[in-house]
């Protein structure tokens, strides 16, 4: 009996990931000022009492924990949606999944737009409460996120339905939710994961591109609101210093994300 194993992609992208992670997470959270100290990449120009080093893990940690955080919500939302749909069947899914369809149309990035300026100006008028940026920026996020997940979590769902040992399941009397958690849901755990690391670097990009033209108001900084802030020390003499790091944290961030949703997605091997 042939044993299944992870695609070597797949452990590139999981352990870049998580590699990162660790690494913003030790430098921004733990060892600041140890940090601060070593940096070989100097002060920022633009912000003479920070490191380049600082803001650059620093935002790397926050960028990290908007996509984990707006990734796992969204495909939550996809999954329940997707469920609910399979559920009722008929026109009532027919109907969901129209709806799923035309959220997914929209054009991310200008929704999250507007909906920062729509919240922002909600908080302004409330002195101050409500979701804060963090918050704000995980909801939009999720928001405009959970359609994509939702039509491939019922299209995968279909498919397993049509197995043969789920008809016959069915045939001994099984119910909806027995069939769910007992044949169904170990093997969609899998395209969970791959759906999930598939989200990861969409909501870091649409963050990232948001934060960089000054619309989020991400305090501390995620490496977009870094980028767009600082793309003037290009002016200065050494510049390239100040950007190209963050610059390159990004990069690496979505290359990982990406090698492990594309490998786990398409599933594993057969040794």
């Amino acid at each position: 009996m042939s044993a299944q194993r992870v695609p070597k992609r797949a452990w590139v992208g999981l352990v870049l990931l998580v590699g990162l992670g660790l690494t913003s997470w030790l430098a921004a959270r733990v060892f600041p000022e140890a940090l601060a100290r070593t940096c070989p990449l100097g002060m920022d120009p633009t912000r003479p009492d920070r490191t380049v080093c600082e803001l650059a893990f620093g935002g790397l940690w926050v960028s990290l924990a908007i996509g984990l955080t707006a990734g796992a919500l969204s495909t939550v939302l996809g999954l329940g949606v997707a469920m609910a749909a399979r559920s009722a069947g008929g026109t009532l899914e027919r109907w969901v999944l129209r709806g799923v369809d035309a959220v997914f149309a929209l054009p991310d990035v200008l929704v999250v737009m507007v909906l920062q300026l729509a919240g922002q100006s909600l908080m302004d008028a409330s002195g101050g409460g409500g979701l804060g940026p963090f918050g704000l920026m995980v909801a939009s996020l999720a928001v405009v996120g959970w359609a994509g997940p939702a039509r491939m979590f019922r299209n995968r769902l279909a498919t397993l339905e049509g197995q043969e040992f789920i008809a016959a399941s069915r045939a001994l009397g099984a119910g909806r939710w027995h069939l769910l958690r007992v044949h169904l849901w170990p093997s969609l755990r899998p395209f969970v994961l791959a759906v999930f690391l598939s989200r990861l670097p969409t909501a870091i990009l649409t963050e990232s591109t948001v934060s960089f033209f000054g619309i989020a108001r991400m305090e501390p900084m995620s490496l977009g609101r870094y980028l767009g802030t600082s793309y003037a020390a290009l002016i200065y003499e050494g510049g390239a210093r100040v950007v190209l790091p963050a610059w390159g944290l990004l990069v690496l961030l979505v290359l990982g994300a990406s090698l492990a949703s594309q490998a786990l997605g398409a599933g594993p091997r057969r040794a």
